[in-house]
């Protein structure tokens, strides 16, 4: 594997203090993914155990961790204790799962003990990332892709298999994702309806024709390495950290949405991280009445993204006061155009624009600057602020009668229903 300037940067500047020498030999794995597991059960041990290896030899980097907000030092022994079960004659870090799957545990408690709070999850991935990368450097690890997942998840037999398929040039790619039922009807429920708001504010973007059209989940993501390396690995925060790297990463290469099976992600609440999907599903599931949560932004915020992005070239020539006039051409309702030339006002559209013209001297370069400055983070702040002027989010019901009809299916129906029109719109298989 060729490693270039910035990732001889990274791992001279950059890459965590303190991590293992590679144990393996020169291509002992074709494939690698980083699990950071806290608080989880016995149960994801037997969940390792089967996990697909594809092709060739695959290794699992298990990230043991604890936030110094939790005083239990007991917190990962679930883990530990069945893999000293299983185990009982091998107490290294490097473990036999199967005839072509191995498991390296990475025991921060043990080694260097909880780590801070405000950077959680965001520092345990990228500790775990951060080895993936130091061993494919090695030699040890020949694929350039670093695959990130969660302790919840079931990955599908083409895990491997579907990044066969991605250009040279991306710099990330979103697996395809669902999420299947746990021990509690409740929880389910809304936890499906989480995920449709996911699927939603993609659909969204989408629709706008937005180059940030992703998911955003770090249970299903696969990072180039060089990319990896050159956004400076994963952010230390104690969530939204998927979302901050993949916002990075776009601006370096594409973000492929891989199509074919799902990774399946257990339906459960959970109070792991400040934000997310755990704590979402236990807001929805502690609502008088899910159904009625408002948890959709209004189908308007998306007609006026769809505006700006189509009328973004003009501003290499034009000057700002002509934007409403050029978002009502494009379609945009008078109203509408107005609260969106506000915003990005608010926002510092006039200084941006004028470095993108110093930046980009050619309509592409242009553009390209453009979405440099108006990338996810804007783009969701975009979304805020028309949703705040006067466009509010509303619930699945009231998304029904608002225009434009983001759904891929003309039937409507229930959480479970449209989330299955969109997997199908994408090319995920169930």
């Amino acid at each position: 594997m060729s490693v270039t300037l910035a990732c001889q940067r990274y791992l001279q500047r950059h890459i965590e203090p303190g991590l293992p020498d590679c144990p393996g030999a020169a291509n002992a794995w074709d494939n690698v993914v980083v699990i950071p597991a806290y608080r989880e059960s016995a149960q994801l041990v037997d969940r390792l155990t089967s996990m697909p290896a594809g092709a060739g030899r695959a290794l699992v980097i298990l990230v043991l961790n604890s936030p110094d907000s939790d005083p239990d030092p007991l917190a990962n022994n679930e883990v530990r204790n069945r893999l000293a079960s299983m185990y009982p004659n091998d107490r290294g870090p490097l473990l036999r799962l199967g005839d072509r799957l191995d498991l390296y545990v990475h025991d921060l408690d043990m080694q260097s003990g909880s780590i801070p709070a405000s950077q959680g999850v965001g520092l345990a991935r990228k500790i775990g990332c951060d080895i993936a990368f130091q061993w494919i450097c090695a030699g040890a690890i020949a694929s350039r892709w670093i695959c990130s997942t969660d302790a919840d998840a079931t990955l599908p037999r083409d895990y491997f298999d579907q990044l066969e398929t991605v250009p040279n040039e991306a710099a990330a790619a979103c697996y395809p994702f669902r999420h299947v039922a746990g021990n509690e009807e409740a929880c389910d429920a809304a936890t499906s309806l989480y995920e449709l708001r996911l699927h939603h504010y993609a659909l969204g973007l989408e629709y706008a024709g937005s180059p940030y059209a992703f998911h955003t989940l770090g249970s299903c993501l696969a990072v180039a390495f060089d990319a990896y390396a050159a956004v400076r690995g994963f952010p230390k925060r104690a969530g939204g950290e998927d979302f901050y790297l993949l916002n990075k990463l776009a601006k370096t290469g594409p973000v492929i949405r891989l199509a074919g099976e799902c990774i399946e992600l257990e339906s459960r609440t959970s109070s792991r991280v400040p934000f997310g999907t755990g704590p979402a599903v236990a807001r929805i599931r502690a609502a008088r009445d899910p159904a009625q949560l408002t948890l959709f932004y209004d189908p308007a915020c998306y007609e006026a993204l769809r505006g700006v992005l189509a009328v973004a070239p003009a501003l290499r020539g034009s000057g700002l006061a002509d934007l409403p006039s050029l978002l009502i051409g494009a379609g945009v309702a008078p109203p509408l155009a107005q609260a969106s030339f506000r915003s990005l006002q608010a926002m510092g559209l006039a200084a941006a624009v004028d470095h993108c013209r110093r930046q980009g001297r050619s309509p592409g370069q242009f553009m390209r600057q453009f979405h440099q400055w108006f990338d996810g983070f804007r783009t969701l702040k975009f979304i805020h602020a028309i949703r705040d002027a006067g466009w509010p989010s509303c619930s699945l019901a009231g998304l029904g009668r608002l225009q434009p009809t983001l759904w891929p299916t003309n039937n409507g129906g229930d959480s479970a229903r449209l989330c299955a029109a969109a997997a199908r719109h994408w090319g995920w298989c169930p």
